[in-house]
């Protein structure tokens, strides 16, 4: 892991390209009380993944590291909507949509509304995410 020395944020690859930005994470849920309750249910839960889970900000989301990130949150109005990694594409509620991001990762599209979606399927598939970013 490399920690840029500007902006203190972690990084998988020495040099990564980035904006330099720092942001208080909780600051960027100021305006959305939904998605806000959400992610910290959320986070709670991928901190027991492993002790290296780390949480970083930029201008607009957060995401969870390991040493790459693993999940991007990104606060709505009405919901969070989370990006992730996995190895194939998973064409089942809820994910919204996937995109090949490379030969071995496939980003997903999950929009969570409450808490219920919060479940065993979910969790599985962020494991997978934590699992595919430490490699």
């Amino acid at each position: 892991m490399w920690i840029c020395p500007k902006c203190k944020r972690p990084f998988k690859s020495r040099n990564q390209w980035h904006s330099c930005v720092r942001v208080d994470p909780d600051s960027i849920f100021d305006r959305f009380p939904l998605a806000e309750g959400l992610y910290k249910k959320l986070v709670k839960k991928i901190r027991g993944f492993g002790p290296d889970v780390m949480i970083s900000a930029a201008k607009s989301c957060v995401f969870a590291k390991a040493p790459g990130t693993f999940i991007a949150f990104k606060p709505k109005k009405d919901h969070l909507l989370l990006e992730f990694f996995l190895s194939k594409a998973v064409e089942e509620f809820p994910v919204e949509k996937t995109f090949r991001y490379s030969r071995t990762k496939v980003v997903h599209w999950v929009r969570i509304d409450g808490k219920e979606q919060i479940n065993a399927q979910l969790l599985r598939w962020l494991r997978e995410s934590y699992r595919i970013s430490r490699q």
